[in-house]
């Protein structure tokens, strides 16, 4: 055998045991404690491929069926988007950011495809509900696409471009290889066309849901190949190379199915043994204990058990020989306690504490609901920047940017100046929603804190709880003249705290020197 099929051997061997028979890891075993664990050595895009299509559909089966399923959906997407991730542009020009900002707040009402400016009531919801969606889709279906939909300048639209969003169904998984609209150095994987130097070239469509059989039959039937550069995918990638989307609770999605049916059982016992009140003995047929129900002795007889009622406040003597039995319900134990265990795996799994599922804050207090939702923001904020914002907010303001230049939406001074620089324009910050204060005193005196020595800013500040520091700027300088043409004067007035040879001094200092005459008030 030549050295390079000894190596190539070598290399495809199983593994030699240990001495005596055993692992070195007890993982790897293949003893008692490893009988069965048979896992799989396929990559993620292969098991995608052959198994992808199953845990979509189950997924959606169990958010359409499981309230468990949608409020571990809702709650994160509520946490994570919120009233929508919002643009802050960070262009050096105060005039330049201010067009920017009042172009995208008109532009963000008319963002879906379905928007019509002729008729303003139309459209689904504007740029912060497709954000929703958008997040949605990606827990429950494991992806979503953004397909931009360029206008005409003369349809009215603040900037000419709107936004489709396509669910995961609609690319096909088993579409591989070439096809006949495919270049011939590009490859077809799972419904995406790459190039042959691994980046995506274009998107292979079905022109409408297939899912959809009752009005898209024959559209469902073709496929549409669009380019890479008009479409987002946007997915929580959980493997190098990956191609497709994974659903989020399909780890947890086998577990939630048979706690399903656990308690529809458990309720399903319930109601059978509340049928049932109890068992008359009798010794003779000729003298019943009870008589029996007239309305039910009228009806057509059928061979079978005999139905008696008992009405409240009756008295019966029974016969002699003669004994009635009531229905004993078995316990099934700690029934609370197993769901709530099962709970806690499934939130877990879906990321999320089991009281955003349950409901149930008993037995939780300040510390433990407050270490929790650190640990939750933490998994929330990943998604926010590494995935919603990098593969959905971003690439859309700088496709929304280039629309508006081409359109002249912002003169020719600065399209050339775009032209020349895009940088400046499309750079940018995005502020997520804010949380809310577990204890309000003490995390606004931290804030403040953290402002006056230096390790934070209002700007900052401002972000973290989902507001705009310059909006907040003007919104102040507005009630600050306002009230100044009215004569009036209010506490939360800056201009009058804190100045000439109080400047530095917290509040309760100045109060403080205000008894002594010592405070200077402007």
């Amino acid at each position: 055998m030549s050295i390079v099929r000894r190596a190539a051997a070598q290399m495809i061997a199983p593994p030699a045991r240990h001495a005596m028979g055993t692992f070195p890891f007890d993982a790897a075993g293949k003893g008692r404690r490893g009988y069965g664990w048979n896992p799989s050595y396929l990559g993620i895009n292969t098991l995608l491929f052959s198994h992808g299509l199953e845990l979509l559909t189950r997924n959606r089966d169990a958010v359409r069926n499981s309230a468990w399923a949608v409020g571990a959906i809702e709650s994160y997407v509520a946490n994570a988007i919120g009233r929508g991730i919002r643009l802050i542009p960070q262009h050096p020009e105060e005039k330049v950011r201010t067009l920017i900002r009042n172009k995208w707040e008109r532009w963000i009402k008319e963002s879906d495809v379905e928007y019509d400016p002729k008729n303003p009531a139309s459209g689904q919801t504007d740029f912060y509900g497709q954000q929703m969606i958008l997040a949605r889709e990606c827990m429950e279906a494991g992806e979503v696409f953004v397909r931009f939909r360029p206008r005409s300048p003369k349809e009215g639209l603040a900037v000419p471009l709107q936004l489709q969003l396509i669910e995961a169904e609609q690319l096909p998984l088993w579409r591989n290889q070439p096809t006949s609209d495919t270049p011939q150095q590009n490859r077809v994987r799972c419904g995406v066309e790459f190039r042959s130097d691994g980046r995506r070239a274009a998107y292979h469509f079905w022109q409408a849901h297939p899912g959809e059989t009752m009005f898209y039959p024959m559209e469902a039937l073709h496929v549409e190949r669009v380019p890479a550069s008009d479409v987002l995918h946007v997915y929580k990638p959980i493997r190098a190379g990956q191609f497709r989307g994974q659903p989020w609770l399909t780890s947890v999605l086998a577990k939630l199915y048979e706690l399903e049916q656990y308690t529809d059982a458990e309720i399903a016992r319930k109601k059978a043994a509340a049928m049932i009140t109890g068992f008359i003995k009798q010794v003779s047929q000729d003298n019943p204990v009870m008589v029996p129900d007239q309305v039910a002795a009228q009806a057509p007889q059928e061979p079978g058990t005999q139905i008696t009622k008992l009405e409240p406040n009756t008295f019966i003597n029974l016969g002699f020989g003669e004994e009635v039995q009531f229905a004993q319900v078995p316990d099934s134990g700690d029934f609370k306690g197993f769901i709530r265990a099962c709970l806690q795996a499934f939130a877990t799994g879906a990321g999320l504490a089991e009281y955003q599922i349950s409901g149930d804050l008993s037995g939780i207090n300040y510390s433990s609901i407050r270490a929790g939702l650190l640990e939750f923001r933490r998994k929330c904020e990943q998604f926010q920047h590494a995935v919603f914002i990098f593969q959905v907010c971003h690439p859309i303001y700088r496709r929304w940017l280039r629309e508006a230049m081409l359109a002249m939406v912002f003169g020719i001074d600065l399209l050339n100046a775009y032209d020349k620089d895009p940088e400046p324009f499309e750079a940018a910050q995005w502020v997520t929603p804010g949380w809310p204060w577990v204890d309000p005193e003490k995390d606004i005196k931290a804030a403040e804190r953290a402002i006056r020595d230096g390790l934070s800013t209002r700007t900052i500040e401002c972000a973290a709880q989902g507001y705009d520091a310059t909006v907040i700027d003007q919104q102040q300088k507005d009630d600050n003249d306002r009230a100044d043409r009215l004569d009036l004067s209010y506490d939360s007035d800056g201009r009058k705290i804190l100045t000439g040879r109080n400047a530095g001094l917290t509040e309760d200092e100045v109060a403080n020197q205000a008894a002594t005459g010592k405070v200077e008030v402007q």
